[in-house]
């Protein structure tokens, strides 16, 4: 993470003599998700969920439950 917000922010107009970029990267226009909310549009967690409902049914099938 910190890579990133490196390369982001060099080349700043407002950058220091030290190297220190003017702007927060996690300052006030940072965009923020809900956890509720990445849920339900990531699809790591649709793809988490369907592989369990999966598992769920083959186990079922397999030992009879």
């Amino acid at each position: 993470m910190s890579t990133v917000v490196a390369v982001a922010s060099s080349g700043d107009e407002n950058e220091g003599a030290d190297g220190d970029a003017g702007r927060d990267p996690f300052g006030e226009a940072a965009i923020e998700i809900d956890d509720d909310e990445l849920r339900l549009v990531s699809p790591g967690a649709w793809a988490g969920r369907v592989t369990e409902r999966l598992d769920d049914l083959g186990r079922r099938l397999v030992y009879g439950q």
